[in-house]
Formats: C-alpha cells, sequence, structure tokens
C-alpha cells in the first residue's frame, strides 16, 4: 500500500512540476512568404550558396536566389549560416519522459517479438525534452522501441504538433530487428545456455518471416504479427537491423537475401569495419551509432569510431548518423556535434552534414520532401549564428517546420535566464 501512495505522489509531483512550465504552443500555418536574405545556404546536397536568399510559401520552398515576392516577410540572414532541419533516427525521443517514472515511459515491451506495436500512437508531442532537442535544429525524429527483437513499426514525426497526427511525416514505414548478439562468456554452462537462447530466437525469426512470406487472411481474421512483416517483404516497408558486430552483420545481409526483404538498413558501430566491403556489395545503407563511443577492442585505435564515417563514406555506402546510445533520448540534442566529430576526424563537412540530413532523408524515403534546401521541398529548415555542427558556435536563432516558425524557447533557457538573473542581481 506504501509503495503504490509513493508511486502515485511522485508522478503527481512530475506532473504538477511539468504544468509549472508548460512548452510551447506548436506554431500556427505560415500566412505570408518568407525570404531569408544574404545567409550562407547549406543546402545538404553538398553545395553552399554564399550571400544567398531564400523563399519559402505555404511550407514550401519556392525559390533560391530569385526575385522576393513584395508582400514577403524578410528576414535579413547576413553572416548567418541556414541548414535544412537534422533528423533524428533510432532514438526514444517522444517515448519517454523520465526514465525514473515508469508512468512516463512507454519505449519498452516486455514481448521480444512485436512487430505490430507503432510508436506512433504513444509519441508525446507535448514532451518537455523535445523543445530542447529542437535548440540545435532537429526537427525531424524517428521513436523507436529500445528493448526486443522485432521491436515494432516506426514512423517519421516532425517536433511541432498537437498531437501524432498533426506531427506524423511517414506512418508505419520501418519495422526494427535488434538482431541476437554471438556473445562469448568464460563460463562453458553459460555460453551453452545463451547460444541455445540466440538459436531460439533466430528460429523464431525465421520462422515468423516465412510465415509472413506465405500470409494470407483467412475468413478476414488478421494475424496482426504477420501483417506488420509483410510490407517489409513486398518492399512497402524497410527493415531495419540493429547488429552488435561484423558477424552479426552478415548473418542480417543472408537472412536479407533469403527471405527477399527489399529494402534493408543496417545499424551498427565501428566493429563493423572489417565487413565494409560486404556491407557494399550487398547495397545495404549503414546508420553509424554513435560515432561518442568506445573502440571495439582492445587492440584497435581509439580513434576508429571517430574516423569510421570517413572510412563508411569512402567505400561509397549510402551512410547516416545516429544517438542511440542506450536510446538516450536527453541528450540526443547532441546529435550535430556527433557530424561535427566525423568532420573533424576527416570527413568532408558538406558530407558530415548530409549524414543527419538528406542520407537520411533517402534511407527514410523521405528525401521528396525532406533533408535538403531545394525548390519544390518542404520549409524545414533553421538558421543559426555560426557553424551548426560545432558545439561553440552553433546558435539556431529561427526555426521552421513546414514552413511554419517554431518556438524556439524551452525549460533549459529558462532555468538559465532565471538563475543568471539571480546570481547576477548577487554580485
Amino acid at each position: 500500500m506504501k509503495k503504490s501512495v509513493f508511486k502515485i505522489l511522485s508522478f503527481t509531483l512530475f506532473i504538477s512540476g511539468a504544468v509549472s512550465a508548460q512548452r510551447p504552443a506548436p506554431a500556427p500555418k505560415q500566412t505570408v512568404p518568407v525570404a531569408i536574405t544574404g545567409a550562407t545556404l547549406h543546402t545538404g546536397t553538398g553545395t553552399v550558396l554564399q550571400n544567398a536568399s531564400l523563399v519559402f510559401d505555404n511550407g514550401k520552398i519556392t525559390g533560391i536566389n530569385s526575385p522576393i515576392p513584395a508582400n514577403a516577410k524578410v528576414i535579413n540572414a547576413s553572416g548567418k549560416q541556414v541548414y535544412p532541419g537534422f533528423i533524428l533516427v533510432n532514438n526514444s525521443l517522444g517515448l519517454v519522459e523520465v526514465s525514473a517514472t515508469k508512468a512516463t515511459v512507454d519505449f519498452v515491451e516486455s514481448n521480444g517479438f512485436m512487430p505490430e506495436v507503432r510508436t506512433l500512437i504513444a509519441f508525446n508531442t507535448d514532451s518537455h525534452v523535445i523543445p530542447t532537442v529542437r535548440t540545435n535544429g532537429v526537427l525531424l525524429a524517428q521513436p523507436v522501441l529500445g528493448s526486443g527483437i522485432l521491436k515494432g513499426t516506426s514512423s517519421v514525426m516532425n517536433l511541432d504538433g498537437w498531437n501524432w497526427q498533426d506531427a506524423v511525416v511517414a506512418t508505419d514505414n520501418v519495422l526494427h530487428l535488434s538482431w541476437p548478439a554471438n556473445r562469448k562468456f568464460t563460463d562453458e554452462k553459460r555460453n551453452k545456455e545463451m547460444k541455445e537462447r540466440r538459436d531460439a530466437s533466430i528460429r523464431e525469426l525465421k520462422t515468423l518471416f516465412a510465415r509472413a512470406k506465405a500470409y494470407q487472411p483467412k475468413n478476414g481474421v488478421k494475424d496482426y504479427k504477420l501483417e506488420a512483416i509483410a510490407p517489409v517483404l513486398n518492399g512497402d516497408k524497410i527493415l531495419f537491423a540493429d547488429v552488435s558486430g561484423a558477424n552479426e552483420a552478415l548473418e542480417v545481409i543472408k537472412f536479407a537475401q533469403d527471405y527477399g526483404v527489399k529494402k534493408t538498413v543496417l545499424l551498427g558501430d565501428s566493429s563493423l569495419e572489417s565487413v565494409l566491403d560486404d556491407i557494399k556489395k550487398s547495397g545495404f545503407p549503414l546508420i553509424i551509432s554513435n560515432p561518442h563511443s568506445l573502440p571495439p577492442n582492445e587492440s584497435t585505435s581509439p580513434r576508429l569510431p571517430y574516423e569510421f564515417a570517413k572510412l563508411v563514406s569512402d567505400k561509397g555506402i549510402l551512410h547516416g548518423l545516429d544517438y542511440s546510445a542506450r536510446k538516450d533520448f536527453s541528450d540526443s540534442r547532441n546529435l550535430p556535434f556527433l557530424a561535427g566529430t566525423t568532420a573533424a576526424y576527416g570527413l568532408d563537412k558538406e558530407k558530415a552534414l548530409q549524414s543527419i540530413t538528406l542520407n537520411l532523408a533517402k534511407i527514410l524515403a523521405i528525401d521528396k520532401d525532406y533533408g535538403s534546401l531545394e525548390v519544390g521541398k518542404s520549409a524545414t529548415l533553421f538558421i543559426s549564428d555560426g557553424d551548426a555542427l560545432d558545439q561553440l558556435t552553433n546558435n539556431v536563432t529561427e526555426a521552421f517546420i513546414d514552413g511554419r516558425q517554431i518556438d524556439l524557447n524551452n525549460q533549459q533557457k529558462e532555468l538559465y535566464k532565471r538563475y543568471k538573473e539571480k546570481y547576477s542581481a548577487a554580485e
């Protein structure tokens, strides 16, 4: 009884604290053309335009270095940088508010095989974390479950909506697979148990995919697990396969080819260095998991995680970055600085930018509308005083999602201002 009362009290305190500092309301629709002038445009295509102008109307980019409409709202961005909105993939943002408060955690499922679970409807547009992430230019996200083997279906969401219906950009377009890891232990008994468990999981995976391949609903009765898997086999849905090492990556490549998966994306870290040629041959894109990580083993250079993106790019593999260390939603605002690290360790600066913009848009099949600054695409972009990939100089001053100018205020800024005023007055 005392434990239940404590849980209720803790949750009540959390809610009351959240109410005391509301997140900014979603922005109203764009009503007049907007022209950004005098800026350096990082288009996301590899091209940088100096002293350029960009015009957008009704949420779409209508001109670059073109005449400015007479009724346009003009933003003088002289000396500033303009970027396409960054895309955060494979993260729990919007599915958890406070990790220690179970009532706010929606990214963990008890069953290991839950392909039918949709993160779309659990996405919390009222999250107080989201405004802190937008502050660094992250404007689109892919909320993903953090546990399981077949761990649900994700959607792409924009980070400014009244509800998930407003925020959705691409609906249920990715199925997530966490391929069972082949871990070795010194204890032989434990080794045997883990191998048996792993083999059983892979057998269940293969059985589900084989059943999905032959699936036909009978008498109107649907099998929702197979309904979620079948679109992966006909190309209507993308398979994201998270792998823990090189051998697992090879197993996934063979698995996808054996079962005729049309669109497969690998997710892994620098431990995949030895199989980059195999990944290139497979044609699968690669999402590099958090370059700010330790090297895969003691004999590997500590620089490898930072240099890995350049190695992948040099192989001609379509690649992107995520911020998926423990699905750390709270620190995911640092996504652009991961790209900055890869640039500092050899990757061309504009290619580093592409790894969190256009490349990810291509991988998610939303590049027709997002990922770059091009005429006809969504006006999902932001203006920064400095280099958006540099933690020291990035300062986002304006941001737009589908042409709507969003409020960049957040709780962290409010607290900074409050205590700066307090201690400045005390001096």
